[in-house]
């Protein structure tokens, strides 16, 4: 009950990061985008460059979710592992007193 307790309370953080995380990328973002008011829609649809800030933020928050995801995965990785040799340590230890027992 305490492992399921810990993992959860540990998700619970990290889903609390990444959404901290995502809001803060947002918020940057758009502060960065806000001063694109001044530009018309003409201006906007016949310049190309216009649209480069709107690019380099979806840039820089898909990147910012591709390393997050990457840290989640290899933490799980590093935990399941953990688990893994728990279970060989607990099933050695069964099969060394089950070979004492006979």
């Amino acid at each position: 009950m305490t492992n399921f307790i810990r993992e959860w309370h540990s998700g619970h953080a990290l889903r609390v990061a990444l959404l901290g995380a995502l809001i803060s990328l947002a918020l940057v973002a758009w502060s960065t985008l806000s001063g694109l008011g001044a530009i018309s829609p003409a201006q906007q649809g016949s310049d190309p460059e216009a649209n480069l800030p709107f690019l380099f933020a979806v840039f820089i928050i898909t990147w910012a979710a591709f390393f997050v995801y990457v840290f989640y995965v290899s933490r799980r990785q590093r935990e399941m592992q953990r688990e893994i040799e728990a279970l060989k340590r607990a099933l050695e230890e069964r099969d060394r007193q089950s070979s004492e027992q006979d």
